[in-house]
């Protein structure tokens, strides 16, 4: 897979009004709002996640096979583990996910956290829009939506740790 970056010469303001949300039925799952995208040319993708008190995804180690990432922590503490070891990270603090790194993270307090995340190359910012399409087409069939999740996740190259699946 090749990698192209079009570089632009014309500045651009986004403004929070030209973010697409992707925002879950239920208000337990986060809300991420996609900042930048593919189709900016930016050669990568901006999301603002805003992640509730108490939320977990999945608790099994994974990695980005397509994509790295890293992470900003704006507010909140957030809870990381890798192969490792784990860390606490409060505001300020910086995550980096090369592609390919195992990892896995929760928001274990009781107050909500808010992050930005950059992917590079771009992409990975639509799989959230399709989760959020398939949760809400899904109609609480939990069957289904597993199915697309799977499907989801081997698209995006999204793969849990051998040793955890």
């Amino acid at each position: 897979m090749t990698n192209t970056t079009i570089q632009t010469t014309v500045p651009r303001v986004l403004t929070r009004r030209d973010a697409r949300r992707a925002d879950f039925p239920d208000p337990a799952l986060p809300t991420i709002d996609v900042r930048v995208d593919a189709a900016d040319r930016a050669g990568f993708s901006l999301l603002e996640y805003a992640v509730p008190a108490g939320f977990t995804p999945p608790p099994t180690l994974h990695r980005h096979t397509q994509e790295g990432a890293v992470l900003y922590l704006l507010e909140g503490e957030l809870h990381y583990w890798f192969e490792d070891g784990d860390h606490r990270v409060g505001p300020g603090d910086v995550v980096h996910l090369p592609a390919g790194a195992w990892f896995r993270w929760a928001n274990e307090s009781d107050h909500p956290a808010r992050m930005l995340a950059m992917f590079s190359p771009a992409g990975f910012e639509e799989f959230f829009v399709d989760l959020v399409a398939a949760t809400t087409t899904s109609g609480g069939d939990r069957v289904a939506l597993g199915r697309v999740i799977g499907q989801l996740r081997a698209a995006y190259g999204d793969e849990d740790h051998p040793g955890q699946a």
